[in-house]
């Protein structure tokens, strides 16, 4: 959390599964990985959203943006009708993956394709017409055994290149570990005080700490919404 507020980067601390689904998937870069306007129960506590930076192009050839999640890809958590076997996987992994300059448009053009509003796919409800897989006969099923992960984007940004595309914008976070939080950064952190205060003040600026009664996810899917509509 430190490091992000602070827009540091250390190179990612990815899984062994995770190199594996990125070997045989041909991805390169040492990315690291981000939903896009989506947020799920299972990472945590805390939701960090990010804002991509319009100033900054990205390399022409840099691809990293796909309708699934990469890893569910590989391991058989998103599910099609047909099946595919792992090379056919890796070709229509290759074959859907965007640009990431035309990830937006891309995006865009499948939520005006799929859904009423962009709450919709916000709140994780499948694809209306369901997603058809580029250079094969199969489709990712639009219900279970799938789960949202199998209808919501992905952006893969390599390490070298996501200081300068990605700023934080605003963290979800529960009360209790806001404090406990700040607490560290007052008593036990080994920053300097000029640090901490910095951060301190980032944190006053951009945290969102939800109702008592709603979770950091459902608040952040809420702000996103407002966001995604225009303000």
């Amino acid at each position: 959390m430190t490091r992000l507020i602070q827009r540091e980067w250390p190179g990612p601390d990815a899984s062994a599964q995770t190199r594996e689904a990125e070997n045989g998937l041909g991805i390169v870069g040492v990315p690291y990985y981000f939903y896009v306007l989506r947020a799920e129960d299972s990472y945590g506590f805390v939701v960090f959203v990010l804002s991509e930076a319009d100033d900054v192009a990205w390399p022409p050839a840099a691809r990293g943006a796909t309708p699934f999640d990469s890893g569910g890809w590989w391991w058989d958590k998103i599910h099609t009708e047909p099946r595919l076997d792992p090379a056919a996987k890796q070709t229509a992994f290759q074959a859907a993956d965007v640009l990431l300059g035309d990830w937006k448009g891309a995006f865009e053009q499948y939520i005006d394709a799929n859904y009423s509003t962009v709450d919709e796919y916000i709140e994780g409800r499948a694809p209306i017409s369901g997603y058809r897989l580029p250079q094969t006969e199969a489709a990712i099923l639009r219900g279970p055994p799938n789960t949202p992960k199998a209808w919501t984007w992905e952006v893969r940004i390599p390490h070298r290149l996501i200081a300068r595309h990605l700023t934080p914008k605003a963290i979800f976070i529960t009360e209790r570990i806001r404090r406990a939080y700040v607490h560290w950064l007052w008593r036990e952190s080994p920053l300097l005080p000029s640090a901490a205060r910095r951060i301190r003040r980032w944190i006053s600026n951009h945290a969102i700490v939800p109702d008592r009664n709603e979770t950091v996810v459902r608040a952040a899917q809420k702000w996103m919404a407002v966001e995604a509509a225009g303000g």
